[in-house]
């Protein structure tokens, strides 16, 4: 049986919504319920047992910003990459994000929330 070919892809998601766009609290768990769910569309996930410890400049603000992340991984076919990057822009909403760190088998990008441009 010939298998596909799978990309392994990373993504962050803090776990407190932007301060700048939101209200920085902690997400509901429903947020995460619906993300997980809505991964099982590329066959399931893997999440990271511990949160990763970040920081960044805001382009808006030039502000330092200090994180907490849940860094989840998921096998995806190149042809569904398009799938994700728009689960992905829909996750920037659903948690208050401007945008969330991908990496796609070593290569990082920043996929924004629909009508947010940085900088």
């Amino acid at each position: 049986m010939a298998r596909k070919r799978l990309l392994e892809c990373s993504f962050l998601l803090p776990i407190r919504r932007d301060r700048n766009l939101s209200d920085g609290r902690l997400h509901p768990q429903k947020a995460w319920n619906w993300l997980e769910q809505e991964l099982v569309a590329f066959g399931g996930a893997t999440l990271a047992t511990e949160p990763y410890a970040g920081w960044y400049e805001d382009p808006d603000t030039e502000e330092q910003v200090k994180d907490l992340s849940r860094k989840y991984f998921v096998a995806v076919p190149k042809k569904e990459l398009g799938q994700l990057r728009s689960l992905l822009q829909e996750a920037c909403l659903v948690f208050h994000q401007k945008c969330i760190y991908l990496s796609v088998a070593g290569y990082v990008e920043f996929v924004e929330r629909p009508g947010h441009e940085t900088g």
